[in-house]
């Protein structure tokens, strides 16, 4: 089982670049690491590359990189590899980063010049969900996450485009969006018999796959930024939606993966918020909400 290690990398630019004091020329990324696994050089170790924060070097909160964040996570708990995540500024990105054409996530394995100007390119190099989750399946068997027994992607596959339409005001209603996570809250109940002490995931079992990697990050971007922003907040009567987001809260898996909740706004406010309000919330301690409020009996 792999030990992964996370690392506040806000103010620690000297600790956290000398985990790769060994690499040769390393680009000017290599401090901006996120998570590593181990800290020696090891050439079939998974880099995953995510979208930084507001600072430029912290997680930022890009649900799709949290994605894949999490299926790594999971994937390590039953399979022996190592993994780190280093942030990429999207508005000063390397060079070699920025060669690849290719916007984070990005999952890379294998040797390669990105890393190590002395290394050999023959790295694995995939930004597509799917396709890593494929990828991960086929080189780690243990635990596989392309699984859906239940149809539970289908249920989900509309919410976050909902969401999307409403805090940009492209739905001045909440109305669809609510319908969407009101499927959700069903989807569990039914697939639970109507007993709130037995939710666990998405597949009706207590191990996540791909469907709760992908629903997950999204369903906070929709509690966090949608109160925020919007003053929206999820139902307290979708009571399974609830117990489903408590479950998730409780592992160690999401909390690792999760960005803070300033990140979060950010990500969502950026286009219509003076700078001065963005500087005072990226300046806010990096909390993350990880609860259930009190009022929801569950």
């Amino acid at each position: 089982m792999t030990t992964v290690e996370l690392i506040d990398t806000s103010n620690k630019k000297d600790t956290t670049a000398s985990i790769f004091s060994s690499y040769s020329e390393p680009t000017n990324y290599i401090s901006q690491l996120v998570m590593s696994s181990n800290t020696g050089v090891d050439f079939n170790k998974i880099h995953l590359f995510v979208k930084a924060g507001q600072d430029g070097r912290s997680q930022g909160a890009c649900p799709f990189c949290q994605t894949v964040f999490l299926q790594l996570l999971v994937k390590a708990k039953t399979n022996n590899f190592n993994f780190d995540v280093l942030t990429i500024n999207l508005d000063n990105p390397p060079k070699e980063f920025k060669e690849l054409s290719l916007k984070p996530p990005v999952l890379l394995h294998g040797s390669s010049k990105l890393l190590d100007a002395n290394a050999e390119n023959n790295a694995v190099i995939l930004s597509d969900v799917d396709e890593i989750a494929e990828y991960l399946d086929q080189s780690y068997p243990n635990t596989l996450l392309v699984q859906d027994k239940t149809n539970a992607r289908s249920v989900c596959l509309n919410v976050f485009s909902k969401f999307s339409h409403f805090i940009r005001d492209v739905a001045t209603k909440s109305t669809s969006l609510e319908a969407e996570l009101e499927k959700i809250d069903s989807f569990l109940k039914e697939l639970y018999n109507n007993d709130l002490n037995e939710v666990k995931f998405m597949n009706g079992t207590d191990q996540m796959n791909l469907v709760d990697c992908y629903l997950l990050p999204k369903l906070q971007h929709i509690r966090i930024a949608g109160e925020s922003i919007k003053q929206f907040k999820i139902p307290n009567r979708f009571k399974f939606l609830w117990k489903y987001l408590k479950v998730s809260y409780e592992t160690d898996l999401f909390y690792k993966s999760c960005p803070p909740d300033r990140e979060i706004i950010c990500h969502w406010s950026k286009s219509f918020l003076s700078q001065k309000h963005l500087l005072q919330i990226i300046q806010e301690a990096p909390y993350k909400t990880l609860s259930v409020h009190d009022e929801i009996k569950i």
